[in-house]
């Protein structure tokens, strides 16, 4: 039988001691079940928060396209976005050659009272996106102007209960 000497049982407590710390470690790195989609806000709580930022645009859909036509021809296609996760929505960019003002509208039930209105300038050629707009029961709407023809156009309402 051979003697185990008491330097190489010390050494072998120390690394399984030294084991706990590194595997913690790791494990803080893999992700849960469930948290590859978590998203940071929900209704009135994205109000005027960035849907990329909040993760809002994982599961985001595009509800409604919308076109404003420039004094040349040119077009500005934008989209209203609505994440069912967040309970938001948001407008955007799609193709464009033009600067134009885009926004995001959310009113009340009858469409009688503007309650909140999220707007980004986009330059020449960029795609981005307004801050969303959130919560149950309003109905709400992207609109663009076009800033060479001053022209705008709205998308149809749409409700947010569905």
């Amino acid at each position: 039988m051979m003697k185990v000497s008491q330097n190489s049982t010390k050494s072998r407590r120390l690394a399984r001691f030294a084991l706990v710390p590194a595997a913690a470690a790791v494990l803080t790195m893999i992700p849960l079940a469930g948290t590859a989609s978590a998203v940071g806000c929900n209704g009135t709580g994205c109000e005027n928060k960035g849907p990329v930022a909040m993760g809002c645009d994982a599961d985001a859909h595009t509800v409604v396209v919308g076109e404003v036509y420039s004094t040349g021809g040119g077009r500005t296609d934008f989209e209203l976005r609505w994440s069912n996760k967040c309970w938001a929505g948001w407008a955007r960019t799609g193709d464009s050659k033009y600067a134009a003002t885009i926004s995001v509208e959310k009113w009340n039930p009858d469409r009688t009272v503007l309650i909140t209105r999220r707007t980004v300038t986009i330059a020449d050629g960029v795609h981005d996106w307004t801050n969303m707009v959130g919560g149950k029961g309003y109905m709400v709407r992207a609109c663009a102007t076009e800033k060479r023809s001053n022209k705008t156009s709205c998308t149809p309402f749409r409700g947010t209960d569905s």
